[in-house]
């Protein structure tokens, strides 16, 4: 039996770019059981219970506010830097479902994605959904199929072109090609040192 393995990054940029999952739940989930048993340990409808209540409540708020602000301040970072975004179009239903269901609805990439988008048109940036089918079984170099990886492989590495490069990257600079594609734009192929644009 293979032990899963939590998402290290929030996400990758074609360009090579890693971005820290903050893992805002995780890291509070301690100090939430800690305010959650002392609620339990209450008479339920009393005052300290109501006000123990409250302090749960505003916890979560508190976990929730620090996950918007950050999702808001990265998707305001990548439109800083490109004309267009093209992002993977996730199963996140499919997601949160499996083993790391807990990990993946911390992330919230589906909140992500709507205040990347909303961030993209406030500032007159392109974005676009793409198919996330295949793209991390593609080389972005040479477009051959490296077949399916195992969740613990991070290095995608091409035995047609020899090309490597971490495996989120790699899927990110399929996105970016099929997403460049999609829209009529001329895309050169990616050669390592020299990609440009964002997921």
């Amino acid at each position: 039996m293979k032990a899963a393995v939590a998402p290290a990054q929030f996400i990758a940029t074609s360009d090579g770019e890693l971005v820290e999952n903050p893992r805002f739940f995780v890291t509070g989930q301690r100090k939430l059981k800690s305010l959650q048993r002392r609620l339990k340990q209450k008479a339920k409808g009393a005052n300290r219970w109501l006000k123990q209540q409250q302090k749960v409540a505003r916890y979560h708020e508190k976990l929730s506010r620090s996950r918007k602000d950050f999702q808001f301040k990265l998707a305001h970072q990548l439109c800083d830097r490109a004309q267009s975004i093209y992002a993977e179009d996730l199963n996140l239903q499919g997601l949160a479902k499996g083993m790391l269901g807990k990990h993946c609805l911390d992330a919230a990439w589906g909140q992500f994605l709507s205040i990347l988008q909303f961030v993209a048109f406030k500032r007159g940036v392109y974005f676009q959904k793409v198919d996330a089918k295949g793209t991390s079984q593609t080389c972005p170099a040479c477009g051959v199929i490296t077949g399916k990886k195992e969740l613990s492989e991070r290095v995608n590495h091409c035995p047609e072109c020899g090309y490597t490069t971490n495996r989120d990257v790699a899927a990110a600079q399929v996105v970016m090609l099929c997403g460049c594609a999609a829209v009529g734009h001329t895309v050169k192929q990616l050669a390592e040192g020299s990609t440009t644009g964002r997921p």
